[in-house]
């Protein structure tokens, strides 16, 4: 066998045919061995002389670049603690008034005390799944381009070249855990009326297990993103089933109470219950090996972080490629505020198998042809049905609550309106797909605003049926409320609003220029309206009603022929929205 000579000097191996075979050492195929799978055929002392050479020369080269990553980096760490100090700390301190004016007084903080372990473990786990889930495009290890074009093919050792970067995302994710999660303490002990020092200081040891816990395991996963896709797939069912059940426990015990050993269990069974005691001794006192469990979660947590440090050099060169163009694309889209754009390439990283059959057969009626492609849309997406059902779950319940508490009948009809806007943006998703590629209704014998309208019926006839079971659900259990009919007739409305959010295409250029006002560019108020203009409409038409219905204990059929009307606005609107994106 010849050898080759790369561009930094080092040798390589080339085949019988005199072709190089770097690019199968970058991306783990052919004949060459996989940089990332840990082995070499030369000798580790020149591996290691030469990593070393190569990180003398690149902190040579690039003193520069990070003196400005360091400015940039103390810049954002400035206007994090400028903006926390604005606007963080009095919502702080305004939310502990609350908490501290109802504690002791109101029989809601004795569940919200009690379940403590298990509501905040599964906070905590479901912040765990999103950092993983986060993993898939942005890391936690991405590197620039050029490391990823000219040092991985080289002969050297993975470890120091990625582990910095690992260091880096545990080092911001830490920071942002032990200041949401002291957040969180502190908001507990003005609700349980204890000092706040320990619990704020229980909430942050809580919170910066779970950000380097999810760091860690983002990273194992993309390091094993390359196996069987149908195992992945059983993982991660797994662990969102596991996340939802807990979730759904949650919501359970504070709203209508579990035995006490459910609180006991999620403390000892949980990792993140281990993370939960010391919160719970400090705010309630109701866990006396909190120590024990903080030793266990201590370890836990180091465990995971060892797992990391040994699955980062072995992550291939093709998942560091893939990440490196996907953090470059999402830069420059969030750059241009092209929010769907960013949606559209964080989705292309996920890998998908081969599309299945179709679950539903197809239609004999030329008419039902734009329902079946919607529902066969949402049928290959079931996480889209469970988040809609969820989230109209949520606006039945926000309802009841409301309504059982009259004092909060504005600020529950709000939570509902907006969860039920959620669910009618789950199910319109199909109509999202359309226009944002528009080479899949091309064909079809429709304009741009008859496709909106089709789109809208599947929507409407699932938020409806998922409302309605929320309805006899409350029925049976003796939660029904006349405050709850409002909702379905505000179903074609919110579906109206999320057609609208789906057909908005990129923000117009003159919304980025504003205008100069003494509380500065409106800019972003203008791109935030936009963005959000069929919820906030949504919201404006539909709250006042369905608040009133709440506090009265039933509404009229002026309300509900109110909100069919806004419903049949909204509708018209999205059908303008959809064809003025296609003229433009």
């Amino acid at each position: 066998m010849s050898t080759g000579t790369r561009p930094g000097g080092a040798a390589s191996p080339t085949g019988r045919d005199g072709t190089d075979t770097g690019a199968d050492l970058e991306t783990g195929t052919g004949n060459g061995t996989d940089p990332g799978a840990g082995t070499g055929t030369g000798n580790d002392t020149d591996t290691d002389t030469g990593t070393a050479d190569m990180l003398r020369f690149l902190a040579a080269v690039r003193g520069a670049h990070r003196a400005r990553r360091r400015r940039s980096a103390a810049f954002a760490a400035y206007l994090l603690l400028l903006f926390g100090g604005v606007w963080g700390v009095p919502v702080l301190l305004a939310g502990a008034r609350l908490a501290r004016s109802g504690a002791g007084h109101d029989p809601a903080d004795r569940p919200l005390l009690q379940f403590l372990p298990l509501w905040s473990a599964a906070l905590m786990a479901l912040c765990t799944l999103l950092v993983v889930r986060s993993a898939a495009w942005r890391g936690p290890v991405v590197v620039d381009g050029a490391t990823v074009s000219w040092l991985l093919p080289q002969p050297v050792a993975r470890g120091p070249l990625l582990l910095p970067h690992l260091a880096s995302s545990a080092a911001v994710g830490g920071l942002l855990g032990t200041l949401g999660g002291g957040a969180l303490g502190h908001l507990v002990a003005a609700a349980s009326g204890t000092p706040w020092p320990q619990a704020t200081a229980a909430g942050a040891w809580a919170g910066l297990g779970t950000a380097l816990t999810g760091t860690a395991l983002g990273a194992v996963s993309v390091r094993h993103e390359r196996r069987p896709l149908r195992g992945r797939r059983t993982w991660s069912a797994v662990c969102h089933g596991t996340v939802a059940v807990l979730g759904l426990l949650s919501v359970v015990a504070l709203t209508s109470g579990l035995p006490g050993w459910a609180a006991t269990a999620a403390a000892w069974l949980l990792p993140w219950g281990w993370a939960a005691q010391p919160l719970a001794a400090a705010a309630a006192g109701t866990a006396p090996l909190w120590w024990a469990a903080m030793a266990l979660w201590a370890a836990a947590v180091g465990a995971c972080v060892l797992w990391a440090v040994r699955a980062v050099p072995e992550i291939s060169a093709e998942s560091l490629r893939l990440r490196a163009t996907v953090a470059d694309r999402v830069s420059a889209s969030l750059f241009t505020l092209d929010l769907r754009r960013t949606r559209s390439v964080i989705h292309s990283v996920h890998r998908r198998g081969p599309v299945r059959p179709a679950p539903l057969p197809a239609p004999r009626v030329p008419w039902l042809v734009m329902p079946w492609r919607d529902a066969l849309a949402l049928a290959r997406a079931p996480g889209r049905l469970g988040w809609g059902c969820a989230w109209s779950a949520l606006s039945t319940a926000a309802l009841v609550q409301g309504a059982e508490r009259p004092g909060s009948a504005t600020v529950a009809s709000a939570v509902a309106v907006w969860a039920l806007y959620l669910a009618a943006a789950q199910f319109a998703e199909p109509a999202r797909l359309e226009s944002d590629d528009v080479r899949r209704g091309a064909l079809l014998p429709y304009t741009a605003g008859a496709l909106a309208l089709w789109h809208a019926l599947v929507p409407t006839v699932l938020l409806a049926a998922t409302t309605t079971l929320g309805m006899l659900v409350c029925a049976i259990v003796g939660r029904w409320t006349p405050g709850l009919v409002p909702v379905a007739a505000a179903v074609p409305a919110a579906v109206g609003a999320a057609l609208v959010g789906a057909y908005r295409g990129p923000v117009p250029f003159h919304l980025l220029l504003g205008a100069q006002t003494p509380m500065g560019d409106t800019a972003p108020v203008q791109t935030a309206v936009w963005y959000l203009r069929g919820l906030l409409a949504l919201l404006a038409v539909a709250v006042p009603v369905v608040g009133d219905a709440l506090a009265a204990g039933g509404a009229g059929p002026s309300g509900a022929g109110w909100l069919l009307v806004c419903g049949a606005g909204g509708l018209f609107w999205a059908h303008r929205t959809a064809r003025r994106l296609q003229a433009g």
